[in-house]
């Protein structure tokens, strides 16, 4: 079996200008999950150290073989993965015939399931599938099947995950016993059950997982100069962001102080790393370079002044985020058109070979609309009409393939922190879900610690922007520019009180009083922390 390393270069505009902005790369088809379980599999791979260069890609083609048996395999429904008769007798023998079906099972039922925009199960192939992380070897990297081989894949399922080890390790930097904490908790969280370890070492024996070479499987995560297989971060954004990186570690130490298993702590991961990412996004995207102010919507809808009050919220991110686009477009562009001599000479050879015109502009992937941008092209007469006409059909073309918006509404929707409403003009909004109410308790609230709930909101908005009750919406604007009456803000905090009681995480002495509390134990293992 043939195991091909692919790279993606920069190649097209869209990539390029996404890049500049904010990193390379995220893509709209990976799951909220699958940036965490990215993370993971760098942090293993690397031997739990932020130091490190380069990490380890676990391939784990039998392990995943053994478990998805009867999965399909590649697009559409036209094949399953099927095991032969050798394999088949060679785990009877390593595992016993009675376990092997209860094996599978439970190694089935550790899958990730993970869904689409319409809330339909993601259709995998079985090289796809991911499981929670009970263990680091149930940690593996994603394949794709290519001319009957499998490429570790680089342009799908990995630079997320590469982008955000990058960032905690910036915001750790100079915060050694945050650092070392992050790391050392993490090494015990996915190392601890012996048992999954002893089993996949089993299975994996049998299928002769050990194959794998360290040289060979190695992912790089820094170099000098940019090579196609190395993510990379925006230019400065470990000076330019710093701040925010290091509030990143911050928030992260203190999810992992709480005594609770990878498989609990897993969905709480998942909200803050989506929420993260999101953050920096959107301050990536303000010339600014300050944080987002988000206003969430906790009466469930039932308040359609508060609904599109959040709705506007999202919006407002989202029309950011096509500006700030936008800006980069302007700048490429003009560096790649060039003054006026330099289209004045290149005109006529565009003209002749717009496939050249195409490979300048990075628009050599592009599957539609070629053609368009091809007869405005033929009809340009003076650098006027290439300034004008040609460079707005362009902008037309790039920005339409901008995915950096359905990008955020994945990981916000994953994440915990908005909702879709299907027929409405107003789909999406920020809502706060369970698993991402408890992140923001565990986050701000010491474990075994008590926080009275308006300093608790005072807290949330200073830390995370997030605005909820009549107090924020005041400091924030929001109140005055909504023309709200000031109910509706109060309403909002009550209904955020009712989710908080639901969770378990709220004690109310009077309606005037009422204290946020983390139920949590510490950890056991509290390693140079930096409180």
């Amino acid at each position: 079996m043939t195991i091909v390393d692919e790279t993606d270069k920069l190649d097209d505009v869209t990539s390029q200008l996404s890049a500049h902005i904010w990193g390379h790369r995220f893509k709209d088809g990976q799951r909220g999950p699958e940036y965490v379980l990215e993370f993971l599999n760098v942090l293993s791979g690397t031997e739990y150290s932020f130091r490190s260069d380069r990490y380890y890609r676990r391939r784990s083609i039998g392990l995943r073989e053994f478990i998805f048996e009867g999965v399909k395999e590649g697009r559409g429904a036209g094949s399953t993965l099927e095991l032969n008769e050798a394999k088949k007798e060679k785990l009877i023998q390593a595992v016993q015939e009675n376990n092997v079906t209860v094996l599978k099972q439970f190694l089935r039922n550790l899958e990730i399931v993970l869904y689409d925009t319409d809330g339909k199960e993601a259709d995998r192939s079985w090289f796809a599938r991911s499981l929670y992380p009970l263990h680091e070897s149930l940690l593996y990297v994603e394949l794709r099947k290519k001319n009957g081989n499998y490429s570790i894949e680089r342009n799908f399922f990995a630079r997320g995950g590469e982008l955000y080890f990058l960032m905690l390790g910036h915001g750790t930097e100079h915060y050694q016993q945050r650092r070392l904490f992050i790391e050392q908790r993490f090494h015990q969280l996915l190392t601890r059950n012996k048992i999954i370890e002893k089993v996949v070492g089993k299975i994996s024996a049998v299928f002769d997982d050990s194959e794998q070479t360290p040289d060979r499987n190695a992912g790089q995560l820094r170099s000098v100069g940019y090579e196609g297989r190395t993510p990379m971060l925006p230019h400065q954004a470990e000076i330019d962001n710093r701040a925010l990186f290091e509030q990143f570690g911050v928030e992260m130490e203190n999810l992992l102080l709480m005594d609770m298993d990878v498989h609990e702590m897993f969905h709480l991961l998942t909200s803050l790393v989506c929420f993260q990412l999101a953050r920096y996004m959107h301050v990536r995207s303000q010339a600014d370079m300050k944080s987002a102010t988000y206003f969430f919507d906790c009466m469930d809808g039932t308040n359609t002044h508060i609904y599109r009050q959040a709705a506007m919220s999202l919006e407002q991110h989202e029309a950011m985020l096509k500006e700030r686009y936008l800006i980069e477009f302007e700048r490429k562009s003009n560096e790649t058109f060039g003054n006026t001599d330099q289209i004045e000479q290149l005109l006529p050879q565009w003209q002749e070979s717009p496939d050249m015109f195409y490979e300048t502009m990075g628009l050599r992937k592009l599957r539609t609309r070629k053609e368009t941008i091809k007869r405005i092209l033929l009809k340009c007469r003076t650098v006027s009409d290439v300034q004008t006409k040609l460079k707005s059909s362009v902008r037309e073309v790039v920005t339409s393939q901008l995915d950096q918006v359905q990008v955020t509404r994945v990981i916000a929707r994953d994440g915990g922190f908005a909702t879709y409403r299907r027929g409405s003009a107003s789909n999406y909004r920020y809502t706060i879900s369970d698993s991402f109410l408890q992140m923001l308790v565990f986050t701000i609230v010491q474990p075994g610690d008590k926080m009275e709930f308006h300093e608790f909101l005072n807290r949330v908005h200073m830390d995370y922007g997030i605005v909820i009750g009549e107090q924020q919406a005041k400091e924030t604007g929001i109140y005055e520019k909504s023309g709200f009456n000031v109910r509706y803000f109060q309403d909002n905090e009550r209904a955020l009180r009712k989710k908080l009681r639901h969770n378990g995480l709220l004690i109310e002495f009077s309606d005037a009083t009422a204290m946020i509390q983390n139920p949590y134990a510490r950890c056991s293992q509290e390693v140079g922390l930096h409180v």
